[in-house]
């Protein structure tokens, strides 16, 4: 193996086969570039993936070895030998589902995968619990001849190898792009002031949408312009509390101490006074006086 000098290669990343993770490799300069399938050094023979950027930073990953490199970008051989080995693993579902039933495990066989060299067999599956597979893993290394790797994977990660349609109507972001998942949270949900319902913020994994956390930081952006709710501000008329506010517009509904709204952008506004403890306590003695005015009794006639 020739050994690659310092300053000749650039680090790039990898997502292993389809549904593998993605990994740093030592590659040559002007050898590869995005998007390109390649070969790769793995530990104990060679792998297959695919290049998703590239860091001209060869510090970003300074305990890399010489040995876990880009061997070549694929040629029309390699491919042919790719699809290949991944039509025999589909052979091997049904042989692997017979020895989950055997074993009675309460697992659900998602895929398999083969490595580029066919040294190591990949089955990945879902479960709601741990799975204690180290027999089924003897018992399945014998059957096929083969390492064999068993890989629990979450619902976002089934909904990634099996893929789907959104409700866009694309194909979904996971199983055409997004190579690792980021956190999604119902903060994201509400500071976009969406509709909080499941339906509506679930993706077909059952989990909150990746594109959530799309525009999370424009977001962000816009609301450290605005005053937030109970806030005490100063418009162009007068003095009043601020009720809601739409952030894509800039706009600011305020309701003044007569209990009476109006909306102003937010540039001809300022803000008065922080403390939502105040504006707690002028709206409930707003409201104390409101009760004590006298009501018309029901019978009363009608002039």
């Amino acid at each position: 193996m020739t050994e690659i000098k310092l300053n000749d290669y650039v680090i790039a990343e990898v997502q292993l086969r389809h549904c593998g993770p993605t990994d740093k490799f030592k590659c040559s300069k002007g050898k590869a570039k995005p998007g390109d399938m390649c070969i790769v050094c793995i530990d104990r023979g060679q792998d297959y993936g695919k290049i998703v950027s590239i860091n001209t930073d060869i510090n970003s990953a300074p305990d890399l070895s010489d040995k876990q490199r880009i061997v070549r970008v694929c040629q029309a051989g390699d491919l042919k030998r790719i699809e290949h080995n991944n039509d025999d693993c589909k052979k091997q579902l049904k042989p692997c589902k017979q020895e989950i039933a055997a074993h009675k495990l309460d697992m659900k066989l998602v895929n398999a995968e083969y490595t580029f060299d066919r040294g190591k067999l990949i089955f990945y599956f879902s479960s709601e619990k741990r799975i204690d597979f180290r027999q089924l893993v003897k018992d399945l290394a014998k059957k096929f001849k083969t390492r064999i790797e068993l890989r629990q994977i979450g619902v976002r990660d089934e909904a990634k190898i099996i893929g789907g349609i959104g409700c866009c109507g694309r194909s979904t972001c996971c199983a055409s792009w997004i190579h690792e998942f980021s956190s999604v949270n119902i903060k994201m949900a509400k500071l976009q002031q969406m509709q909080l319902h499941p339906t509506k913020l679930s993706g077909v994994c059952g989990r909150l949408k990746c594109c959530l956390g799309y525009e999370y930081e424009a977001y962000r952006s816009l609301q450290s312009k605005m005053p937030v709710k109970g806030q005490r501000v100063r418009t162009p008329t007068k003095t009043g509390d601020v009720i809601d506010n739409c952030l894509l517009k800039q706009e600011v509904t305020v309701r003044f101490d007569d209990d009476t709204f109006d909306t102003f952008n937010v540039k001809e506004i300022t803000v008065v006074s922080r403390s939502k403890s105040r504006a707690k306590s002028r709206a409930l003695k707003r409201k104390a006086q409101s009760n004590k005015k006298p009501k018309k009794p029901d019978n009363a006639k009608k002039l």
